[in-house]
C-alpha cells in the first residue's frame, strides 16, 4: 500500500458538448497538466511521482507519497488555480468550459491495468471523486484529511505561493455535503480575496441536498411508522383528523415510547375550517371537529400514564396546506414525513415524502420545516383541557 494525494477533476456539462468540442477540451487539458507537472510524471525508474488516469470528462492525478517525498501545498493549489484559470481560456474560445476540483489524501494501491501501465485503486480514489462531484462549477474543495495536511488548524488563511498578499487564500469550512450514494461528508473550499472570475467563492450546492425518501400509497400508521413512533421521545404532527392513528394506539397497534417526552399535535380551527370551500374527498368539517375533540380526550388519558410529557393541541386559523409528521425532529437520525395536500384526494392517497437528518448538521431544507413548525406553536395556546362546547 501507499499514500497519495488525488487531485480529481472534470468539466462541468462535457457529455452535452459536441463531440469535436468534448475531444479538443480533453487534448486541451492533457496538454495543460502535462505541461504543468511532466517531469513528475515521466520520472526516472523504477517509480513515478504521479499517477495519470483519464477519466473521460476530466483527470485524476495520484501524488504518490513515500518517506523522502512529500508534497508541499504549494505544488497542489497551484495546479488547482493553474486549471481553473485554464478552464476561463477555453471559454474564450468556445462555449463556457468551467472545472469542478476535488483534493483528497488516503492509501490507495497500486496495480497494472489491462493495458500493463501502473494505475491506482482503493476508496481513495473513489471519495476523491465524491468530494469533487459535491464541487460546484469553478470551485476546489478539499476533503477533512486534505485539508489537515496541506492547511491544519492553526490557520486558515494562506498568503504563500501560490498565493500572495495581493491574492489570498481562505479555506472554509467545514461544510456538510450530500455527495453520490446518500454519503454524508465534510469538505472545506478554497476561497480568493479578491474573488477571481475563475474561481466560486460559493458554498458548494450540495450543501442543500438531502435524502427524499417516497412514501407508498395509501399511506399506513402501522409498519415503519409505527416503529419510530415506539421510540420516540418527540412527535409532532400537523394534521386534518389523525383518526387513524388514535385508533391504532387505542387497539395496541401503536405504542409510545416509555421515553417520551413532548407529543403535539397542530389541527386547523374547526370555526374556521368549516368556512373553506372543500372537495367531496377532503375531510368533512364536522369530521374535523370531532377529531379535535377526540385528540382532546387521547391527550387527558396519556397524561394518566406519562404526567411529565409536554401534550399539546393547537388550532390554527391558516390554510392547511400540507400535514406532516415530526419525529425527534432536533437531533441527528430525525424524521419529518411531509403530505401537501392534493386537490380532490384524500389525505391517506396524497403522495408524500421523508426529509432524513443523516448528518452532523440538519440541511437548510430540513431546517425551513423545523421554523414551520415552531411558528405553529408560538402562534397556538394549548386546547387540551377545554371542552366540546368550547370549540
Amino acid at each position: 500500500m501507499s499514500a497519495a494525494t488525488i487531485i480529481f477533476t472534470d468539466i462541468v456539462g462535457f457529455s452535452l458538448k459536441p463531440t469535436d468540442e468534448q475531444k479538443r477540451l480533453v487534448n486541451s487539458l492533457t496538454e495543460q497538466v502535462a505541461d504543468q507537472i511532466d517531469d513528475l510524471l515521466n520520472p526516472e525508474p523504477p517509480e513515478p511521482n504521479v499517477i495519470a488516469l483519464p477519466t473521460g470528462d476530466g483527470i485524476a492525478l495520484a501524488f504518490l507519497h513515500n518517506s523522502e517525498r512529500t508534497w508541499n501545498r504549494s505544488t497542489i493549489f497551484q495546479l488547482a488555480l493553474t486549471l481553473h484559470k485554464w478552464a476561463e481560456s477555453q471559454s474564450l474560445l468556445s462555449t463556457s468550459v468551467e472545472l469542478r476540483i476535488g483534493i483528497h489524501v488516503g492509501v490507495v494501491e497500486l496495480i497494472k491495468d489491462i493495458n500493463g501501465s501502473l494505475n491506482i485503486c482503493g476508496n481513495t480514489i473513489n471519495y476523491s471523486q465524491r468530494v469533487m462531484d459535491a464541487a460546484r462549477a469553478k470551485q476546489t474543495l478539499l476533503s477533512a484529511d486534505a485539508f489537515r495536511e496541506y492547511v491544519g488548524e492553526e490557520t486558515t488563511v494562506c498568503t504563500e505561493p501560490p498565493f500572495c498578499e495581493a491574492l489570498t487564500a481562505e479555506f472554509v469550512g467545514p461544510i456538510e455535503v450530500f455527495a453520490k450514494h446518500d454519503l454524508q461528508i465534510q469538505v472545506y473550499k478554497l476561497t480568493l480575496e479578491p474573488e477571481q472570475d475563475y474561481c466560486s467563492n460559493d458554498d458548494p450546492e450540495a450543501k442543500h441536498l438531502m435524502v427524499v425518501g417516497l412514501t407508498s400509497l395509501p399511506k399506513k400508521v402501522d409498519g415503519s411508522f409505527s416503529e419510530r413512533i415506539a421510540k420516540a421521545k418527540h412527535i409532532a404532527f400537523i394534521q386534518y383528523t389523525g383518526e387513524r392513528f388514535i385508533t391504532a394506539v387505542e387497539n395496541d397497534k401503536i405504542k409510545l415510547s416509555k421515553q417520551l417526552k413532548r407529543f403535539w399535535v397542530f389541527m386547523p380551527d374547526p370555526d374556521y375550517y368549516e368556512q373553506l370551500t372543500l372537495s367531496a374527498n377532503q375531510a368533512a368539517p364536522e369530521l374535523v371537529r370531532a377529531c379535535v375533540q377526540k385528540w382532546r380526550d387521547f391527550f387527558k388519558k396519556q397524561q394518566q400514564s406519562y404526567p411529565n410529557v409536554d401534550f399539546k393541541l393547537g388550532l390554527f386559523k391558516e390554510p392547511p396546506y400540507l400535514g406532516a409528521s415530526f419525529i425527534d425532529w432536533e437531533r441527528p437520525k430525525g424524521m419529518i414525513h411531509i403530505s401537501p395536500n392534493v386537490w380532490n384526494i384524500a389525505a391517506a392517497k396524497c403522495p408524500g415524502y421523508d426529509l432524513l437528518w443523516l448528518g452532523q448538521n440538519p440541511s437548510e431544507v430540513y431546517e425551513t420545516y423545523v421554523e414551520a413548525l415552531q411558528y405553529l406553536n408560538q402562534t397556538t395556546t394549548c386546547r387540551v383541557d377545554e371542552n366540546e362546547s368550547d370549540l
